[in-house]
C-alpha cells in the first residue's frame, strides 16, 4: 500500500466537523473521488488506539500537491486526528479501494449522502463540475452543523440538505408515493446517482432509486459505504457486505458498489 507522511498545512473547525488540508504530492497525483486512507491516530510513542481509521478524501488537487479530510471527530480516533495542529505530520497508506466511475456521458449527476462516506461526494462534485457536468447534492446529518458547508462546494452545484438525520436523505430522494407520478424525484432527471450510504441505508436507498426510475441498468447508481475497514487490504475480514456474487470486502473491492449488486 502506498505510504505517506503528509503535513497538516490547513485545519478548519465547520461546526462539529474538522477540515484538514494536507501536503502530499504523490497521493494528490493518484486520488480519485471514492478513494480513502487508512490514517494512525496515535502519536509515535503510543499504540493506542491501535487499529486505523479509514477516511474518505474530500479532494485533492494534484496541482498544489494537496489533499482534504472533512472529518466528524465523533470517537477517540478521529478525536486524535482532527485535533492534530498545523504543521504535524501524519502516518496515512492510501489511496486505497475502488472509487467511482463516471460515464462519459453523463451530463446530469445526483450525489446523495449521510455519514462517514459523505466527503467522497465533496471530492467527486468537484471533479464533475470541472468536467462541465450538472449536479445536485442532497445531503443529511443530524444537525446542521454536521452538513457540509457551501464553500467546500462548486459555486453552481444545486445544494439541498437535511438535518433532521442521515434517514432523512430518502426524503430528500423524493421518492414518490405508490402510484405516484415518476417525476416526483430527482432520480427521474439524473443520468447517473452517485451515494454515500451507511449499511442500514442501502435498501430504503435502493428503494427509492427503484420508485423514481422504471429502469436502472448497471452503473446507473453507485454506492460508497462507510464502516470500519482497518487492514484496508481484505486481510481481516472484518468489513464483510453481502453482495449478488457473495461476500465482498468493503476495503478492497470497495468501499464504491453498484447498488444494483448490494443486498440490503
Amino acid at each position: 500500500m502506498p505510504y505517506h507522511e503528509p503535513t497538516i498545512i490547513e485545519r478548519r473547525e465547520l461546526g462539529a466537523l474538522c477540515h484538514l488540508t494536507l501536503l502530499a504530492p504523490e497521493l494528490a497525483r493518484s486520488a480519485r473521488p471514492g478513494h480513502y486512507a487508512l490514517a494512525r491516530c496515535a502519536p509515535p510513542e503510543s499504540a493506542d488506539p491501535l487499529l486505523r481509521r479509514a477516511v474518505f478524501l474530500a479532494g485533492a488537487d494534484s496541482a498544489a500537491g494537496t489533499v482534504e479530510l472533512l472529518i466528524a471527530p465523533d470517537e477517540r480516533g478521529l478525536a486524535w486526528l482532527a485535533a492534530q495542529p498545523v504543521g504535524a505530520r501524519i502516518d496515512i497508506f492510501g489511496p486505497l479501494g475502488a472509487p467511482f466511475t463516471l460515464d462519459g456521458r453523463t451530463r446530469n449527476l445526483l450525489l446523495a449522502g449521510a455519514g462517514a462516506a459523505l466527503p467522497a461526494l465533496i471530492f467527486l462534485a468537484r471533479a464533475a463540475a470541472s468536467s462541465g457536468v450538472a449536479g445536485v447534492l442532497l445531503a443529511a446529518a443530524d444537525g446542521p452543523d454536521r452538513l457540509p458547508p457551501p464553500f467546500l462546494l462548486p459555486p453552481d452545484l444545486e445544494y439541498q440538505s437535511s438535518a433532521d438525520g442521515p434517514a432523512s436523505l430518502i426524503g430528500l430522494l423524493g421518492a414518490p408515493a405508490p402510484g405516484g407520478p415518476i417525476f416526483a424525484s430527482p432520480i427521474a432527471w439524473a443520468d447517473q446517482i452517485c451515494l454515500a450510504l451507511t449499511d442500514d441505508m442501502v435498501a430504503p436507498a435502493a428503494d427509492a432509486v427503484r420508485a423514481g426510475r422504471m429502469r436502472w441498468g448497471r452503473g446507473f447508481a453507485q454506492a460508497a459505504l462507510a464502516g470500519p475497514m482497518p487492514c484496508g487490504v481484505g486481510t481481516c475480514q472484518s468489513c464483510l457486505i453481502d453482495t449478488r456474487d457473495g461476500l465482498r470486502t468493503r476495503c478492497k473491492d470497495g468501499p464504491v458498489f453498484d447498488l444494483r449488486d448490494l443486498r440490503g
